[in-house]
Formats: structure tokens, C-alpha cells, sequence
């Protein structure tokens, strides 16, 4: 495929900095959610803090996957 896509994953980060429920929220071409999905599910984050402690927080983010991809 030639054309370009962008999936837009959300999910939580959890206190240890792991994805957590990782979901679609919309996609150009959902030929590519499931390779966005396993990616996002490797990532790993600086845990969120507030008032010194870390907490869960939620990420929306773009998975741009370019022409000829």
C-alpha cells in the first residue's frame, strides 16, 4: 500500500511507566491498528507524578505511518 495512515492510540500509563489498555481510538486506514496497537504495547514511559507521587494518566498519540510504508 502507497498511501499514508495515522492511528490515533489512547491508553493509561501506569505507575511503572507500562501502557496499559492500549485502544484505537480512530484511524485513516485500519489495515495498520493492529500494528500500532502491538508497537504502542512495547512502549515503556517516565511514570506521571503529582504532589510527589506518581500516578496513572491517560496519552492520546498519533501513529503516523508515512507513504509506502
Amino acid at each position: 500500500k502507497k498511501t499514508p495512515a495515522t492511528v490515533y492510540v489512547v491508553f493509561v500509563v501506569d505507575q511503572q511507566g507500562r501502557v496499559e489498555n492500549p485502544v484505537v481510538q480512530k484511524s485513516t486506514d485500519g489495515l495498520f491498528d493492529k500494528a500500532a496497537l502491538n508497537a504502542v504495547k512495547k512502549w515503556k514511559f517516565e511514570p506521571g507524578k503529582r504532589n510527589g507521587q506518581t500516578v496513572r494518566f491517560r496519552m492520546r498519540v498519533p501513529i503516523i505511518f508515512p507513504e509506502g510504508s
